[in-house]
């Protein structure tokens, strides 16, 4: 069998390069891994600012005018016109547009692929619950709405659409077009980055107590993730067990109201926010801590628990029904009721009651993580591309 054509791809994700979400440290991974296996990749973003012209972790990077979001911490929506993508398409000679936000940049980038007639390929990776969140209550199912009806106009453009995680599948099936072909294709995890590694100097450089048993969130800090009931469950579990640490990396707009809350709480010795650190940092934080914690209620997949897993932590998730990381606790730890701090409390408790469980529980997460390879993800991203150039 000769071997497949390599492509030329443009994954359009307006914030690439301006913050370190879980969409975009997703899209980063899966286009290295890509040009690994001979692919050409470019991005299509936003620039930060008019001295911004920079290419991202040596990906291609074509970016334009764009605006910040409010409370975005680095989101940008970029403008570029379709007729500067369309000149950008034709000198790349692209094949497939891979849309990965449904954000402005998108729909500029779907209209010049149209009229190239260049097929596309559609990343589900919007929740409202992730964008609505903080708007009055009584309005955010009106905006919920307009949202879905604007991601059926954008994912219906797709000839294939792309979902992380089977529960976002049946959360956003309806919002393609009737017989649309569709596949479930994880954000993965490099199982040969997140591996064992020894936390040298980690401890002294972010102040924090080496013999104490560390739990662990990382994530950006939003209303969404729900870091707030972390942090009220930690007197719960200081007044049962006051050898504990908790280590919160992300950055966020909501730190400052965090650290306030932490204050107020008298839990300043007991917690320690690290903020925006390197991906080796990163790496050394999940082999520092004793249990990962994510209390979110809205994940698609929650690709930070994967990454937890794979460095054989127990986890304690939300069992939030928004979120698709609930389905990843499998004997390797425990969930708690959504934005129940005392339960959440009682939960990290179990594990920390006994180091045996702990233990196993870690190995089970190791051992569960074996199923979301990466380079498994990346074949299956393969097998859209190809089949969207040769679908009429």
């Amino acid at each position: 069998m000769p071997p497949k054509e390599k492509l030329n791809i443009a994954m359009v994700c307006d914030p690439i390069g301006s913050n370190k979400s879980g969409v975009v440290v997703s899209t980063v991974r899966f286009a290295k891994l890509l040009r690994a296996r001979g692919h050409h990749i470019i991005f299509i973003g936003a620039k930060l600012s008019e001295q911004d012209d920079s290419d991202h972790d040596s990906i291609k990077a074509y970016r334009y005018r764009s605006i910040p979001i409010p409370k975005g911490d680095g989101w940008c929506l970029s403008f570029p016109t379709v007729r500067e993508l369309k000149k950008v398409f034709m000198d790349e000679k692209i094949d497939v547009v891979h849309i990965i936000l449904p954000m402005s940049g998108a729909v500029v980038a779907i209209k010049a692929a149209q009229a190239l007639k260049i097929p596309i390929v559609a990343h589900s990776h919007s929740q409202p619950e992730n964008i609505f969140l903080e708007a009055p209550k009584w309005l955010q199912p009106t905006l919920g709405r307009l949202w879905n009806r604007y991601l059926v106009w954008v994912y219906s453009k797709a000839q294939t659409l792309i979902y992380p995680s089977e529960m976002a599948k049946s959360l956003l099936h309806n919002l393609g077009k009737k017989n649309q072909s569709s596949m479930v294709i994880s954000n993965g995890i490099n199982l040969s980055h997140f591996v064992t590694l020894p936390v040298g100097d980690f401890y002294k450089r972010f102040n924090i107590p080496e013999k104490a048993i560390k739990l662990l969130f990382v994530g950006r800090l939003h209303l969404e993730k729900s870091v707030d009931t972390l942090i009220k469950a930690m007197p719960y579990i200081i007044k049962t067990s006051k050898n504990i640490h908790l280590m919160i990396v992300g950055p966020g707009y909501l730190r400052p109201k965090l650290e306030k809350l932490t204050q107020s709480l008298g839990m300043q010795p007991y917690i320690t926010f690290l903020g925006q650190v390197s991906e080796e940092d990163k790496i050394i934080a999940y082999n520092a801590s004793d249990i990962f914690v994510l209390p979110s209620i809205a994940e698609l997949e929650g690709m930070v628990v994967l990454e937890a897993m794979a460095c054989s932590k127990p986890i304690v998730i939300s069992d939030a029904k928004m979120s698709a990381s609930r389905y990843f606790v499998d004997g390797n730890g425990f969930l708690f009721k959504t934005r129940d701090h005392q339960h959440l409390a009682e939960q990290v408790l179990k594990i920390i009651a006994d180091p045996v469980l702990r233990k196993k529980m870690g190995e089970k997460s190791f051992q569960n993580a074996q199923k979301y390879d990466i380079h498994k993800s990346v074949e299956l991203l393969e097998e859209v591309y190809y089949k969207a150039i040769t679908t009429p």
